[in-house]
């Protein structure tokens, strides 16, 4: 747990604001006396560690509790902040500030526990349980502004927290000595048009099977629409950032000496994609969120083929934003509704052989060579486990 001085005394300062933050959360918020005191055990248990010589065994147990709770703590203190000053005429610009602290607020927790980690099983682990955390800090509370209700839309979604996480994993994986999307730009190669052109009609397919089905489009405010747009940016940025960058590195890394390595990798990344999805059973029925798994899970190998031959992250995030907003546009909801129909089985049945098709095809001849360079480059400095 130990690191160098300026990182470690930096941390500690860290910690204590946040404790700070969570006294007096106590003392306005009552309702909230559970969570804030189980916070302050637990980053004061970081603090006994740094300065006094607990035993092996305890302090194997602090490291594990760290690691798994101090990122529900920065997440939650963000949204504590927010909540504090919301009743304040100054929210918009200590809001500002509250959400630039809270997009770096895990770098010194990444450099101090989770860098170390060298077993690549507990990396996949921590990127999706880290994705979890940090993807809502808002979430907690449903903070809205009456004075403002544009400004309460923006801060209510996981935006933030998308933004957030992507910049800790790119953070950790260059830790890690792996890859990351610069790397790929730096290093592109000259793109085919015949490859880009099946993939542009592919995008249109995709956008096209999602629509299909729906017969009038809904009737949207502009503060609804706003709301959707932030959600569909939410989920491009953050889940792309997990699964075509962070998941599919590592899976692509965990399978580096077989021969099919890149079609396994993505193959495994996309049924992890999808079963993300079984997440949203909480706000939609089993059979929405079997159809979201298999749609997801297919459009899941087009983004990691797209992402690995183009080398651009950036693009597959605004396909993914465009395909979702169109969406969510259309149906006025991020989550599914109605039932499901034949015909969409059908064409989640045919987009599945197109994308065995596209997959077999993009493994051959100077496309291949094309998609080993940029998994290389991603996985070539990994640490070995």
């Amino acid at each position: 747990m130990k690191s160098n001085k300026r990182i470690r005394y930096g941390y500690i300062l860290q910690i204590v604001v946040i404790i700070g933050i969570q006294i007096i959360s106590l003392l306005t918020q009552p309702s909230r006396f559970v969570t804030a005191i189980v916070l302050i055990i637990i980053l004061g248990a970081y603090l006994t560690d740094e300065y006094f010589c607990l035993s092996g065994t305890i302090r194997k147990v602090n490291v594990i509790v760290q690691i798994l709770f101090q990122p529900f703590a920065f997440s939650y203190t963000a949204g504590t902040l927010l909540t504090l000053i919301t009743p304040f005429k100054i929210m918009p610009v200590v809001s500002l500030c509250i959400l630039v602290w809270y997009t770096i607020s895990f770098f010194p927790y990444i450099q101090q526990f989770i860098a170390p980690i060298k077993n690549n099983g507990l990396r996949l682990f921590w990127l999706i349980y880290f994705f979890q955390i940090a993807i809502s800090p808002l979430a907690y509370f449903g903070i809205t502004s009456s004075t403002n209700p544009w400004f309460g839309a923006f801060f209510s979604t996981g935006l933030i927290g998308a933004v957030a996480y992507s910049i800790g994993l790119i953070k950790t994986m260059q830790a890690w000595h792996f890859g990351d999307p610069i790397i790929l730009i730096k290093n592109r190669s000259k793109d085919n048009v015949l490859v880009i052109s099946v993939f542009a009609i592919l995008v249109a397919l995709f956008i096209y099977s999602n629509l299909v089905n729906i017969n009038t489009w809904a009737k949207l405010s502009s503060l609804r629409f706003w709301q959707l747009l932030l959600e569909a940016m939410e989920a491009g940025i953050g889940e792309e950032v997990l699964c075509r960058f962070g998941i599919l590195t590592l899976l692509l890394y965990f399978v580096r000496k077989l021969s099919l390595r890149i079609p396994i990798a993505i193959i495994g990344s996309s049924l992890l994609f999808g079963l993300f999805h079984f997440l949203n059973l909480t706000g939609q029925g089993l059979a929405l969120t079997i159809y979201q798994f298999c749609f997801t899970a297919v459009s899941g190998i087009f983004f990691s083929l797209l992402f690995l031959y183009s080398g651009h992250l950036e693009l597959v995030i605004v396909i993914h934003f465009m395909m979702d907003l169109l969406s969510y546009s259309a149906t006025g909801d991020s989550s599914l509704s109605g039932n499901i129909t034949l015909s969409e089985y059908q064409s989640v049945i045919n987009l599945t052989f197109l994308m065995l098709v596209l997959l077999i095809w993009m493994m051959f001849g100077k496309r291949h060579q094309v998609m080993e360079k940029h998994a290389k480059l991603l996985i070539s400095r990994g640490n070995d486990k």
